[in-house]
């Protein structure tokens, strides 16, 4: 009788946020069609890696919440210079660490009526990069060509000394400790 019960309240827990979404718009990230970023600067030049999303997805409630989690792994990040990259991805202990996520919610958004439409909102959530978390904020350009086509644009500022990331360096003088991540992500409406 007691197992039966739980099972019962168990369901009910878990279809009441289903429920509660009823009408919420599912965003998949367009892997190939998005980009996530890093700058970091050094006295003699800026360098500048760029990865896609392994996987990413956005669901926008009713209520005007948007929801994002997104991961990218750190072995795809690209700097055109594959002896930087290898020593980025020793730096950053890639094989230990191998993904970053970028995980949030905002607040005020709205599916247009007419298109296209941009809305400026703040992503509050976490950044996981290196093994740490850390609480973050990313105001981001949400823009809607359609119903069922976004983008989201947006950029932030993260201390590598934060993420326990020992500065890589060249000629002995280490890059700044601010790394700056761009994110550019297109999303595509789920089953519509």
């Amino acid at each position: 009788m007691k197992r039966s019960f739980l099972a019962v309240l168990a369901t009910l827990l878990l279809s009441a946020p289903a429920l509660a979404q009823e009408g919420a718009h599912l965003y998949s990230v367009k892997g190939g069609d998005s980009t996530l970023t890093y700058r970091l600067k050094h006295k003699l030049h800026v360098v500048e890696g760029t990865a896609h999303p392994a996987e990413g997805k956005a669901r926008l409630l009713p209520d005007g919440t948007l929801q994002v989690a997104v991961r990218a792994n750190v072995a795809d990040f690209d700097s055109g210079n594959s002896n930087r990259d290898a020593h980025m991805k020793e730096a950053t202990e890639a094989a230990k660490f191998p993904t970053v996520e970028l995980k949030g919610l905002a607040t005020g958004v709205k599916v247009p009526t007419t298109f296209p439409s941009e809305q400026t909102v703040v992503l509050k959530g976490q950044l996981t990069f290196h093994g740490v978390k850390q609480a973050m904020e990313l105001p981001l350009k949400v823009t809607f060509t359609s119903a069922k086509d976004v983008s989201a644009v947006g950029t932030f500022q993260v201390s590598l000394e934060a993420f326990k990331v020992e500065r890589p360096s060249l000629l002995m003088v280490p890059v700044d400790d601010a790394l700056d991540l761009e994110t550019k992500f297109q999303l595509k409406e789920e089953g519509k």
